[in-house]
């Protein structure tokens, strides 16, 4: 596939300059028959909204607010308040994530709007069209999953649904209206994606169904999670192997083994969220509770978790690639190992233990060195089962307490892992719903906020 270069810096004045409300439309711009007057041009614009995929907040929200972190006193105030639940609709850590998930949406039907003066039936506009549909449901999920309660489809409570960057005062429409509109574009989008891209940097039919999958499993829609994700892993994707999985993290593996589609990250630091990389401040270690999951022999174990030079627990997850700028990663936004995770969870849900446990052996047996065969005798140890593997896999890439709220779990953190921050938020709880942003409440009057939060 052409390498369009997403190393590349940010394509000048070629986006307009983006404000981030779903519902207000920027007025700073270079007139687009000068920023567009090729393919090539055009091309350059997705690179451009490449470069505004965010998804460290969503991460390090997860993170702050669940149990797999225990609060640091060197810690110097970054993630208290969410750590503590205490968030309100000013609380900036929150709002980040909703603005820039709506901003990614507005440059994405920007460059759509741009598309349709060129050939339609041209591959290269074709595909660079399904790769900003593609975008644009991806966003859209994210605002959805984090800032509306458990999927029902007749909740009338979810987000608008933008397909034109236009100034407007959009209602929050049902979630059932946002989750079809969100498979709609993601269907849209299949039929032109790439099969594969290089260094997994852009979207392609496997992310497409990666994220397919995803989003049926946040609608409960089990026989769709297991189609999508086998879709996905048919394309020629595998695990990697216990001898790999360090490199998944380094930014050194193969392409088709493991990642699914990542964000270059060249200076933007994800390990920062725990250990602020050039001071080494300690602003959260990992909870005694989650280190405390993993079986002896465990490559994620060594992988996931280190120690400081005092010898205090830290996150090393994302600790940077070898010889590079500390922390600096690119950030994984599908892997493999949750579509393994995604069918074990839907096969439960179906009563289909054996095909269950199929999925979590073959996940464990790439990640531990001598692991127990696992079978179940009924469901809810099956379920029991399925949700500590996945929060041991997935520890740290923004699931964990988005994972919780969809369980109808709370959280319940260790009194060592509590002893001096809060230690319980109940299931059900408002505060597992996100707060809409003020200065979105501020900026549409059809706004309504989130039960719990008030205006």
């Amino acid at each position: 596939m052409k390498n369009r270069n997403i190393i590349a810096a940010f394509f000048a004045g070629m986006l307009l300059l983006s404000g981030c409300s779903l519902d207000i439309e920027p007025t700073d711009y270079i007139s687009s028959d000068k920023a567009f007057e090729t393919v090539e041009d055009l091309e350059k614009g997705l690179v451009g909204v490449m470069t505004t995929y965010g998804g460290h907040g969503i991460v390090g929200m997860s993170d702050w607010a669940s149990d797999d972190l225990r609060y640091s006193l060197g810690n110097t105030g970054q993630g208290v308040q969410v750590h503590n639940w205490t968030y309100n609709a000013s609380t900036s850590d929150l709002s980040g994530t909703w603005n820039g998930n709506a901003t990614l949406i507005d440059r994405a039907n920007r460059i759509l709007k741009e598309a349709e003066r060129f050939d339609a039936e041209d591959d290269l506009v074709k595909r660079i069209k399904a790769e900003l549909i593609f975008t644009r449901a991806y966003a859209h999920f994210e605002i959805v999953r984090l800032y509306c309660k458990n999927y029902e489809n007749n909740d009338p409570l979810g987000i608008p649904y933008k397909t034109e960057s236009v100034a407007d005062a959009p209602a929050r429409l049902s979630q059932g209206q946002v989750y079809q509109n969100i498979l709609t574009d993601i269907e849209s989008a299949l039929p032109a994606l790439a099969d594969e891209a290089e260094g997994s940097y852009f979207a392609t039919k496997a992310a497409a169904y990666a994220l397919k999958s995803r989003v049926a499993l946040y609608m409960r829609d089990w026989d769709m999670a297991i189609e999508a994700a086998n879709q996905s892993i048919d394309t020629g994707l595998r695990l990697a192997d216990r001898d790999e999985y360090a490199g998944v993290w380094d930014d050194d593996i193969e392409e088709g083994v493991e990642v699914i589609f990542k964000l270059f990250r060249e200076s933007s630091a994800l390990g920062d969220y725990y250990t602020v990389g050039g001071s080494q401040i300690i602003l959260f270690h990992p909870s005694y509770d989650l280190m405390n999951q993993y079986e002896d022999g465990d490559v994620r174990s060594s992988v996931f978790f280190g120690q400081s030079a005092n010898g205090q627990d830290i996150v090393t997850k994302h600790d940077g690639r070898p010889n590079d700028k500390s922390n600096v990663v690119d950030l994984k936004v599908f892997r493999v190992s949750e579509l393994f995770l995604i069918k074990a969870e839907s096969y439960v849900e179906k009563g289909m233990l054996e095909e269950a446990a199929n999925e979590l052996n073959t996940l464990r047996s790439q990640r531990l060195e001598a692991p127990v065969v696992l079978s179940f005798n009924n469901a809810a140890e099956a379920l029991m089962a399925l949700q500590i593997e996945r929060r041991r896999e997935l520890a740290y890439e923004g699931h964990r307490f988005y994972d919780l709220k969809r369980w109808n779990l709370g959280v319940n953190r260790l009194d060592e892992d509590s002893e001096t921050t809060e230690q319980t938020l109940p299931a059900g709880d408002y505060r597992f719903v996100f707060p809409i942003p003020q200065q979105e409440i501020f900026a549409n009057e059809n706004m309504v906020q989130n039960d719990g939060y008030s205006n």
